[in-house]
């Protein structure tokens, strides 16, 4: 098989997949007898990457990244704590579950960016596109008719009501703070100019969406990422996005505020829109973080420890904070280094932005940013969209920053049918464990709570 057209069938199958895990999961759920939206999305996200991998062992002339010495060593090393760090906790089984997914979304970014550097970058960016627009469009169908039937029956409704397809609003805007960005395309590649006027409409509809969803930590990761990218920009560049971004946030708060706000006070005598000025409860869960982590501190509790940390403050399986998931359940050292890493990494892809030859670069990055901030206040790197989305995006964002290739041979395709053999079996093997207990705390699974 020709790597071109097998890198086409796995970014069309991402495209496909991702909407029926999303846009489309609450009409398939009856059909695939699945219990619950949120196990459905898992198993759609690891049945894709174990296949599409697998699929590539039968694919001549694959070229994989070739990452530096420190990050193997670094990785090498996060590796082996984390193993010791699970093996000495509580539940040594579900530590190795977790590092086992951890390194299922690993070979899905080999794999993704083995297929994006066979596609034209140009044909590519447009599919991108293509995908991202797809998505918000039938989104926004389902939104604006869930929207047209409440002002119908005169019935009011919540920060939930008008989306479909997930268990929570917070994963939709997880998804969003990365697809918004995308939407941008249109201003930096030749060929998607025409689209101009339909992302800024479509952006805006986003807008409105963050508003009546009151997500306060989506919309400040959109403009902190904007922030920190237009100090690495050029002039122009830095002027066309600050009035793309200005001008369909104008956009979008007109509409938030005649047709969430206006029409339902005339309609319902009433609007629900409030302003929230609290955390909803995440300070408490990294005050709680920073508290317990001297009792552990070099190596932390265990992955996926904090599901069944005693005495947190709230229930949640996890601390709606990366750098502090990293802290609680892999230490001090694995935090230090892998946050050091990462910084190391998104520093380097903004000063690329400067030296760029095109501007293509310019909203596959502003996704991973927005994607990596959103992260420190929401479990982005916990959900399975939320994780399936920020792989893919970092395969597309990692053919901007290196060209060092190496092909893989039959020791390394052997390596990788192991390496998937286990990590399938144990994540399969943990779905209804008899350990879940019954409580809707998502993690790896939606039964998120596991017995003493």
């Amino acid at each position: 098989m020709l790597l071109k057209t097998y890198a086409w069938g796995v970014v069309a199958t991402f495209a496909i997949l991702f909407l029926l895990g999303t846009v489309f999961s609450f009409n398939l759920i009856p059909i695939v007898s699945i219990d619950n939206g949120y196990d459905f999305k898992r198993l759609i996200v690891v049945g894709f990457i174990a296949i599409s991998s697998l699929g590539l062992l039968a694919v001549r002339g694959v070229e994989l990244v070739k990452v530096s010495t420190l990050t193997k060593i670094l990785f090498s090393g996060f590796t082996c704590l984390a193993a010791y760090s699970a093996l000495a906790s509580k539940h040594p089984y579900w530590g190795m579950v977790e590092i086992a997914n951890i390194g299922l979304l690993v070979v899905a970014f080999y794999v993704l960016s083995a297929c994006m550097r066979a596609i034209e970058q140009d044909k590519l960016h447009c599919g991108v596109y293509a995908f991202s627009l797809l998505f918000s469009v039938l989104t926004f169908c389902k939104y604006i008719l869930f929207l047209l039937f409440s002002y119908f029956d005169a019935q009011s409704f919540n920060i939930h009501g008008l989306l479909s397809g997930y268990v929570n609003v917070r994963f939709f805007n997880q998804l969003q703070v990365m697809l918004v960005p995308l939407l941008f395309l249109p201003f930096f590649c030749q060929g998607l100019t025409k689209f101009g006027r339909v992302s800024i409409v479509v952006i805006a509809l986003h807008w409105t969406v963050l508003l009546q969803t009151e997500a306060r930590g989506g919309i400040l990761s959109l403009i902190l990422a904007l922030s920190v990218m237009l100090y690495f920009l050029s002039p122009d560049t830095r002027k066309k996005m600050v009035f793309t971004m200005l001008k369909s946030m104008l956009i979008g708060m007109s509409l938030w505020l005649v047709f969430i706000i206006l029409i339902p006070y005339w309609l319902m005598e009433g609007s629900n829109f409030q302003i929230r000025t609290g955390s909803s409860g995440r300070i408490d869960l990294w005050l709680y973080v920073l508290k317990s982590i001297p009792e552990q501190p070099w190596l932390g509790f265990g992955p996926m420890s904090f599901t069944w940390a005693e005495g947190r403050p709230l229930p949640n399986a996890h601390p709606h904070n990366s750098v502090m998931q990293l802290l609680y359940e892999y230490g001090v050292v694995a935090c230090i280094a892998v946050t050091a890493w990462v910084l190391s990494c998104v520093y380097r892809c903004l000063a690329g932005i400067q030296e760029a030859i095109n501007d293509h670069s310019v909203p596959v990055t502003y996704a991973v940013l927005a994607g990596l901030i959103y992260s420190l206040i929401s479990g982005v790197l916990v959900m399975p969209m939320a994780q399936f989305l920020l792989v893919f995006l970092l395969a597309i964002q990692v053919q901007f920053c290196t060209n060092s290739l190496r092909k893989i041979g039959l020791e390394g395709r052997v390596l990788l049918f192991a390496a998937l053999t286990i990590i399938i079996y144990l994540l399969l093997s943990s779905y209804q464990n008899e350990e879940l207990l019954p409580a809707l705390f998502p993690r790896l699974w939606l039964n998120g709570l596991i017995g003493d």
